[in-house]
């Protein structure tokens, strides 16, 4: 099982139309190769994490280098895993919006990572701040991402 993690930019005022074209075509495609994975899309910028077969994610990860859509790719994260982290998610979306300081602190790290302000060495990180979104998300406990007492 491999992980990868990259950011990317786009156009800053992608419609909603065009994510959600792209989200059912991620959904639908990455279903069909047993890909799992999360995309945020904040301020023009895309960070995905995908996991899955190493063959079949390097040949979705050429498709995204050739799509137009992307610009100044970047792979911060390439590495064997034993497990999936987002199992249940064939893409999980978020477009967080970073007006509301909650969720500009949960996600600063991935906008920071969106506008080339984290050294790619900070995958692993990001990647962790991603699992953990997902492992909240699929959670039944209230959970306060702010204290741990």
């Amino acid at each position: 099982m491999r992980q990868l993690l990259y950011v990317s930019n786009t156009l800053p005022d992608l419609s909603p139309g065009v994510l959600d074209d792209i989200l059912t075509a991620s959904r639908r495609n990455n279903a069909m190769m047993g890909i799992t994975g999360l995309l945020l899309y904040i301020d023009g910028g895309f960070l995905q994490m995908l996991e899955g077969d190493e063959l079949a994610l390097r040949e979705l990860y050429g498709r995204i280098a050739a799509d137009r859509r992307h610009s100044e790719l970047k792979l911060m994260l390439d590495r064997e895993v034993g497990s999936r982290a987002f199992a249940g998610w064939s893409m999980g979306f978020e477009r967080p919006c970073m007006d509301d300081p909650e969720t500009a602190g949960m996600f600063g790290v991935a906008r920071s990572a969106i506008k080339d302000q984290l050294s790619p060495k900070t995958g692993r990180i990001v990647a962790l701040m991603l699992q953990t979104f997902y492992r909240v998300q699929h959670s039944d406990l209230p959970v306060n991402l702010y204290y741990a007492g």
